[in-house]
């Protein structure tokens, strides 16, 4: 009575079959286009709807939106 784990194939041509078949479905596989993805993670930005920035840069993002006013130049007196 024959001990350890059984042959997958039982004869070598059954293994060169099986060896050829495997090489096949690899080089189908590689042949084989790539779909693009399904699903595409972008978000438009909404129109009229103001940027994100941060005061502390001084970028007036519309005519409302105060400019912070520079602690070393006065309002009144133009610089030289």
């Amino acid at each position: 009575m024959p001990r350890g784990r059984p042959r997958k194939y039982q004869t070598k041509e059954e293994a060169t079959e099986a060896a050829r078949q495997l090489r096949q479905q690899r080089y189908q596989r590689q042949r084989r286009a790539q779909a693009p993805p399904e699903f595409i993670a972008y978000a438009p930005t909404i129109p009229g709807a103001p940027t994100t920035t941060y005061p502390d840069i001084s970028l007036r993002i519309s005519a409302d939106v105060p400019i912070p006013r520079d602690a070393f130049t006065l309002p009144d007196e133009p610089s030289s």
